[in-house]
């Protein structure tokens, strides 16, 4: 019997020795958010029905529809572009009579690769040479910005406001520019896998058109060498204008699109009253929110850390705790996304967090998935204070320590009922633009980092505190007599050993001893235990050596 008690009186000793030792750096749980950023899809092509006319003649029309596909992952804004031109293919030759007289010869009278005007004297003043035909039903001009001239007035209806265009193609100006291009804006967003209405329907050559070699006249000289004493002479007439025949119409369609932002418009479309209208008005603000709430909480009856929504795979999709999901970034875009923390049970924690990288294949390689995530700005706002400002990486721009996300970042002590919120803006780098060839280097291309997140349960003599949000105060019941300060505190850089990427730990004057953080790579906390065994050693050779002299004397 006196045995077992001594046992017993050991293993107090030993307890007596833990608690004199402190508590054990590590963590009671840990959790993963998991993040992902991925760079929209962006595809955009001009569509065209049209087939050449062979022997294309005054007054025949030719179908050519022209309109725009939209296979991007985004909307978008669409700009198009037209000239006309005519450039003579080959020589044309009549019977001329020669500057210094004598009989009839071929000469050129028009000039291969001359180019002809696309506007024409007619019947009526000033028209076309090629009539465009568009869609009178989705193509509209401002009032104000009809032709002068009746003869090159396209056949589109008019509108007084911008407005009354919108869903429309909007004619800039019926007199085309200095470059001879028209311009069109269709005035409205084209969603993913959309189509814009048909712009353009068909191509007609002005039927009054004429050809170089209009005829050609007989007369009569004298000349005495022939029989009957005159000879017949033919010689071809020219058109003294301009003859449109052995000639090649080029209607030259350009598309351009950019996504629909307002910072993409404003800065890709040069300012006019139109493109401020479709910044201001068609073109989103550029701000994405997430549309799901997520929520870290501790579970009421164990106090268990979890997390929710947990996303399932579907084959696609990596599952497990998602916090950002951005799969449709653009250029110059922010995005927003929050998270809850909420502590629903009896226990009292201590929350810290770190930004961890990952290492694993899928990541490493693909070399653009790490430079993509150099190329995201983000903002964290914790209890609506900035706490950080860097790159989605977790290092600030400036190389700042202090600044530094993927060491231990402290949030505070979790009481019962106390709910925090977690506010993250990042942007994509706007100047992320196409490379030499025209391809978009990061396009479609998705990149991970995970957040973790690390509790410490506090345990203090007076058991559980009450169910008070604001009783963080030194002394409370439940509570340890030091507080994890709220605000972030400077962080001391060590070196991992085997690791390229530094951590940080808090220090320690700043840090009670019963919230002791573990120091990287610390697995095992083995000083503290070599100072338990030793102390509970020598206690329990005492309580041996003073059960064996118990033991002399009854003898």
């Amino acid at each position: 019997m006196r045995k077992i008690k001594i046992f017993i009186a050991g293993l107090a000793a030993m307890a007596a020795a833990a608690t004199i030792g402190g508590t054990w750096a590590v963590w009671t749980q840990q959790l993963l958010a998991k993040n992902e950023y991925m760079t929209a899809k962006y595809s955009t092509f001009l569509q065209e029905d049209f087939e050449s006319p062979k022997g294309w003649l005054p007054g025949e029309e030719t179908r050519k529809a022209v309109w725009v596909k939209n296979e991007s992952t985004i909307p978008i804004i669409a700009k198009i572009t037209m000239n006309q031109n005519w450039v003579r293919r080959e020589d044309v030759t009549a019977l001329q009579i020669p500057v210094a007289g004598g009989a009839p010869v071929e000469q050129v009278v028009a000039k291969k690769g001359e180019i002809l005007p696309s506007v024409f004297t007619g019947e009526n003043g000033k028209e076309y040479a090629a009539v465009l035909n568009f869609n009178r039903d989705a193509v509209v001009v401002l009032s104000d910005s009809r032709a002068s001239e009746p003869g090159l007035r396209l056949d589109i209806p008019e509108v007084s406001t911008l407005q009354e265009a919108v869903g429309k193609w909007l004619l800039v100006s019926e007199t085309p520019d200095e470059t001879g291009n028209y311009t069109f804006y269709y005035m409205g967003m084209v969603q993913p896998g959309d189509s814009t209405p048909i712009l353009l329907s068909s191509v007609r050559m002005n039927p009054q058109l004429e050809t170089t070699v209009t005829g050609s006249y007989t007369y009569f000289e004298k000349d005495d060498t022939v029989s009957g004493g005159y000879k017949k002479v033919t010689v071809d007439t020219v058109n003294s204008k301009y003859g449109y025949d052995s000639s090649t119409f080029t209607l030259s369609v350009n598309m351009q699109t950019v996504q629909a932002t307002k910072g993409a418009v404003e800065t890709i479309f040069r300012s006019s009253k139109i493109t401020d209208y479709i910044a201001g008005y068609i073109a989103g603000s550029g701000v994405y929110e997430a549309d799901s709430v997520k929520t870290l909480y501790f579970e009421e009856n164990n106090g268990i850390m979890s997390y929710a929504p947990y996303r399932t795979s579907d084959g696609k999709v990596e599952e497990g705790n998602w916090f950002m999901s951005f799969t449709n970034m653009v250029p110059g875009g922010v995005y927003k996304d929050k998270l809850l923390i909420e502590n629903n049970s009896y226990k009292t924690y201590s929350l810290f967090m770190r930004i961890k990288p990952r290492t694993d294949a899928e990541q490493k390689n693909d070399p653009r998935k790490d430079e993509l995530l150099e190329k995201i700005a983000m903002k964290v706002y914790y209890r609506d204070q900035l706490i950080y400002d860097g790159k989605v990486t977790g290092y600030h721009y400036s190389g700042s320590g202090n600044e530094d996300m993927q060491g231990l970042v402290p949030l505070g002590v979790y009481g019962r009922n106390r709910k925090e919120e977690i506010r993250v803006e990042l942007v994509l780098d706007p100047n992320l633009g196409l490379n030499d060839d025209g391809s978009y280097r990061y396009a479609d291309v998705l990149t991970k980092i995970d957040w973790e997140f690390m509790v410490q349960e506090s345990i203090s003599p007076g058991g559980d505190d009450d169910d008070d949000d604001d009783d963080d105060r030194p002394g409370r019941p439940g509570r340890p007599t030091t507080d994890i300060p709220d605000e972030p505190v400077p962080l001391t850089y060590v070196d991992v050993p085997g690791s390229d990427v530094p951590l940080t730990i808090l220090p320690d004057p700043e840090v009670p001893l019963s919230f002791m953080v573990p120091r990287t790579g610390d697995d095992f906390p083995v000083v503290p235990l070599a100072v338990t065994a030793v102390v509970s050693l020598l206690l329990m050779a005492g309580f041996g050596i003073l059960g064996f002299g118990k033991k002399k004397k009854a003898e």
